[in-house]
Parts: C-alpha cells; structure tokens; sequence
C-alpha cells in the first residue's frame, strides 16, 4: 500500500501509467532526466511521437550548424591552400632549358619555373632580390656586391654557392658555348668573395646593369664535367637541375623524339617559400589554332597567349582572359638611302597625317590593343599621355603636298612633280611580313596614301626571308614591322644613330645629335630625374621629326581556367615567360583561417 501511495502522489496524468512508468517515476526525484532516463525514452514513444521528436532534433541540429558556420564564416578568410595541378599549352617544342642557351618561349617558358637569378621580376616588374639577400653599389656605379641568402639549395639538394654564380658568368661569357646573353655581359667580370658573397665589376656605369642579373643561375656541381660544344646535347638540357619554384618531374615524347608533355613539381625548398600548386602540366603545339583548339576542347586549361583571331572562337565558360600590357608595337619605320623624299621631314609628316591609326586598330585588332604616339608604352618608365603625335587629316596632308609642288594633274591619280622629261612621279614602295595582321595594316596605308595622290606599292615578303632579305640589309623603302622593346636596355638599341645598320635594331635609317644625346643619358645615368627628363625629350623630339609612325601595341590575352587564382596581380610583361612573375602566389584550393 505504501507503494501504492506514493505513485498515487506522482501521478499527473488523466490516463492510468502501468507498472513501468510508476516505477520510473518513483525511482526519479529530479525533474530533469538523466542519460539512462533518456535512452530509455524510445519505448514510452509511439510511431508518430518518434516521428515528431526526430524532425525536432533535426531541425535543432540543422539549427546549430548553421549557426555554427554562419558564425565561422563571418570570423574567418578564405586563404590560399597548397595542392591542385594546372595543365597550359605553349607553342613551340621545348629544346634547350638551360638559362644561358634558351632561345625560344618554350625554353624560356620552363627555364624561368626551374632557375633562378640573383634578381628577379615581381608582379609589378619591379627589380627585386632573387638568390641574393641583398646587394651594395660603390659611389661609381662600377662593383656590385651581393649577399646571397642563406641555405639555398638546387633541386638535388646541393648547397648553392657564390661558386656557381661565378661559373654561370663564366659560361655565358665562352665563346664556345654560343650564348645569346654573352653580349651583355662585356666589360664585365665577376669574382668570389667568399661562398656567400660575389662582386661584378663594370669597365663603365651601365644603368640596367641589375636587369642582366634575372639570369638564371645554373649548378657548377652540374655542368663543370660537360664540355662548351657538348652542353646543347646533354641530358640535364632537357632533364635540368635548378633552384627555381618548381623542379623536373618528368617528360613525354613522341614517335620522333620530339618532347610533347613536360611536367613539373613544386620546390618544398624554395627559398621564397614553396608555390601553393603542387604540379604544373604543359602540352606542346606547333602554332596558335591547334593551341586554341585544344583550349575550347577543355584538353588544356589554359595557353600562353591567344591571338585576337581565335578569342571569339573560346566558348569555354570557364576560361578567363588576363589582359597584360606588353612591350611590343607595330609601326612604320623609314630608309632615306631608299628613297631620297624620305629625308625630307615635311613629307614625312604627310606620310604620318594620312594614316589612319583608329582605322588600323579597330580593322585589324578589332580594337585589342591601344593607339601610340611614341615607341615608350602604356606601363614602361617615361610613358607620357601628354606625348602627342599627327592627328590625322587628309586636308592637312594633301596642303603640304601642294605646297612642296607635288600636283596631281586634271586626268592624273597620282601627284608629279616637274614637267616633260624632268617630270618625276610621287611613289613610295612599302614592305611588310606575309602575315595577316601586316598585311591588312599595308592595305590600309595603301589607301589612305593613294587617298592623297601618293602612289604606293606593296612589297609582301615571306616569313622565312623578312630578316635577312629585307631586315638585316635595310632593303626597304617604308617598312611595316612589329618590334617586342627589351625593357631592361631601353630605347639604345631601337633608336639610336649608331645602330642604324646590322646587327643593330634601329629600322629607321635616320640620324640626330638631340636625339642620340638624350639616349646616352637614359642608357648611362644612375639619377633618375635626369633619366625621366631625356627620356620626354627623346620622345618630343622623335614625334616632332616624324622618325616613324607610330601605329598600336596589341594587348596580350592571357587565358587560364577561373579555378587558377593570384594571376591578376600582373599588369605587364617585358617576354612571354613573365606571366610567370609571381607563380608561387597561384593558387588552386583554398582554405579558412580565423581572424578573431
């Protein structure tokens, strides 16, 4: 009966609780169960009870993780996380990977992933340290001292020290080994230190002396036992060691030996900490439709470069077209020894107040690209939006045509000047490259010369014969060219009196002291203000005698599939192998740190 009594007390309910439940109830004095009340709750539940009690959990533990992420996501970043692979295609065949002997943008491409320079390029083109530390020039600009940096290993984990700096300098300057940097590093020679410390020494000051130093350094551990006239052929030119951002992993070639698949690893011990994308894949192809093919086809997740003529042609939702701004430009350069008027600058300047540059640009590039008055570029030092060229006008131009005595008669289509016998016909030849963007921009001279009473006749030169045909010799009259500016010697080389011939790369064969003298300072001061001063006065006076006609420089399209991020951060590349300037901040997969 005591029993009884006491669950009598406990009863709350209208229903009558069977033996369990009183007992439960008796054994319990809290109001709140503990865990083995609770595992026993299922067997007190009917079917719909359970069914209720299970959506309420959920939707409390639902609930609960959102609240939870919504609360992580709010106090955290995503950050850049280390793993993913990326696949590119290049044009060319990769042929010689070793820094002092690469000769093409495949070779340049690889070289620039696996090597590395006592100085390097940033994201913004901008000098920095490399392998070295850090660096001190003397009072005359005459000795560079470098520190390199400590621990620094090639990929086989080698110690690298100031002795491989010196036998890299070394090799470039052989003449057996026929390097293309050798040129550069005349006057100059270099000794140890001790093993973390280098000196160069200059005959005489050379501003973009730091700029030479970006070359990739290569393993005398390595290459002491290869011979000059053996280095092409050896393994490690196609298989190298370097100290780079990324090291060999391995290579793919096909029936004719020929390499169509390279593939690199990250570095772990790269000593500028070790990229986040852990392998890079490339796939070789011999010209820009089948890379571009390939690209649509998804076979490639991004390509070096894509001309404007397959941009359209890329459906792929997934690729993004990074925009660079690049030293390269089309003009029209001029050889007086050719065609005596073109001494003449007045009628240089009716050459240049006929062409229709927005024409070209919108024809030819269909607007991919940006109009240009002077041979200094859109993100080059001493770029000037103030520097002004000809604005076009046919009126302006057909004035002083008149004015000089060039009459285009009642019945006539083109000028003369003089009568009978003496009577001499205006007539210009103009020369280009059989390619199909030149070919247009001719053709479009073509006319607006014709336009004027200007007779012009085109001369279309194969791709294999423009250099030494019609380059090398000077065998033009007007010539339209594209020339790619080497940012680091500046406009020396491209315009200056004593380059005017072979194998110099002035095209316009003309000649001023002004012009040469502004020049020498850029190539030779070490005060800036001084530099950016000539470098607006060899523009002013350029444009002012009309030495050429300055036409557009083409935007390059860099196109890399949305997954791969940090690419954006580069605005402007002096080569191809450039865009590669800050590969170890690429990244693929991404992480969440907190910031609280």
């Amino acid at each position: 009966m005591k029993y009884f009594n006491i669950v009598k007390n406990k009863i709350t309910d209208k229903e009558p609780l069977d033996i369990n439940q009183q007992l439960v109830i008796s054994l319990n004095k809290k109001r709140i169960p503990n865990w083995s009340q609770i595992k026993q709750l299922p067997k007190f539940l009917n079917k719909g009870e359970k069914l209720q009690l299970i959506i309420a959990l959920s939707i409390l533990l639902i609930s609960f993780t959102v609240l939870i992420t919504k609360s992580y996501i709010n106090n955290s970043i995503s950050v850049a996380a280390k793993g993913g692979e990326y696949t590119e295609g290049i044009i060319g065949t990769p042929e010689l990977i070793n820094p002092i002997l690469a000769n093409t943008d495949a070779d340049r491409d690889l070289v620039k992933l696996i090597f590395s320079g006592l100085m390097k390029l940033n994201e913004q083109g901008e000098l920095i340290p490399d392998l070295a530390q850090g660096y001190e020039i003397n009072a005359e600009k005459t000795v560079y001292t470098f520190e390199l940096r400590d621990d620094l290993k090639w990929h086989d984990d080698y110690p690298l020290t100031a002795d491989d700096i010196i036998f890299t300098i070394d090799s470039i300057k052989d003449v057996e080994y026929k390097s293309p940097l050798k040129n550069s590093f005349n006057g100059i020679s270099v000794h140890k230190i001790n093993d973390k410390t280098v000196q160069f020494e200059l005959q005489q000051p050379f501003a973009p002396f730091l700029s030479i130093l970006t070359v990739g350094i290569i393993p005398e551990h390595i290459w002491h036992s290869v011979p000059p006239f053996g280095a092409s052929l050896s393994k490690f030119s196609k298989k190298p060691i370097g100290s780079g951002p990324f090291k060999f992993s391995s290579l793919i070639r096909d029936e004719n030996g020929i390499i169509k698949n390279y593939t690199l690893e990250s570095y772990e011990n790269y000593h500028l900490n070790e990229p986040y994308i852990h392998k890079l894949n490339f796939k070789f192809y011999p010209d820009f439709l089948t890379g571009a093919t390939a690209l649509q086809n998804k076979n490639i997740e991004g390509l070096m470069l894509l001309p404007k003529q397959y941009k359209e042609e890329i459906k792929n939702d997934d690729i993004v077209f990074h925009n660079f701004n690049y030293p390269q430009y089309s003009a029209v350069f001029f050889n007086p020894n050719n065609n005596e008027i073109l001494s003449d600058n007045n009628f240089r300047k009716v050459l240049a107040l006929a062409v229709d540059k927005q024409r070209i640009l919108t024809e030819v590039v269909n607007n991919d690209g940006q109009i240009i008055n002077s041979p200094i570029l859109p993100g080059l030092e001493g770029y000037s939006e103030e520097t002004q060229s000809i604005e076009h006008s046919l009126e302006q131009a057909k004035e002083i045509l008149e004015e000089m005595k060039w009459v285009i008669s009642a019945d006539g289509e083109f000028r003369t000047k003089g009568e009978g016998e003496d009577e001499k016909e205006l007539i210009i030849k103009l020369t280009t490259i059989d390619q199909s963007d030149n070919v247009k921009i001719v053709s479009i001279i073509q006319e607006n010369w014709q336009s004027i009473g200007i007779k012009t006749e085109l001369e279309i030169i194969a791709k294999d014969k423009i250099k030494k045909d019609i380059i090398e010799s000077r065998n033009y009259e007007a010539l339209v060219f594209g020339q790619v500016i080497n940012i680091n010697s500046g406009p020396y080389p491209f315009w200056h009196s004593e380059e005017n011939t072979h194998p110099g790369l002035n095209l316009s064969i003309l000649a001023n002291k002004d012009i040469d003298n502004n020049l020498e300072i850029i190539q030779t001061t070490q005060d800036n203000n001084k530099k950016l001063i000539a470098l607006k006065e060899f523009q002013e006076r350029l444009t002012e005698l009309n030495f050429a006609i300055f036409l557009y420089t083409p935007t390059y399209t860099y196109p890399v599939e949305k997954k791969v991020k940090g690419i954006d951060n580069i605005k402007f590349i002096n080569l191809p192998s450039d865009r590669f300037n800050n590969i170890n901040s690429w990244y693929i997969k991404t992480k969440r740190v907190l910031t609280k």
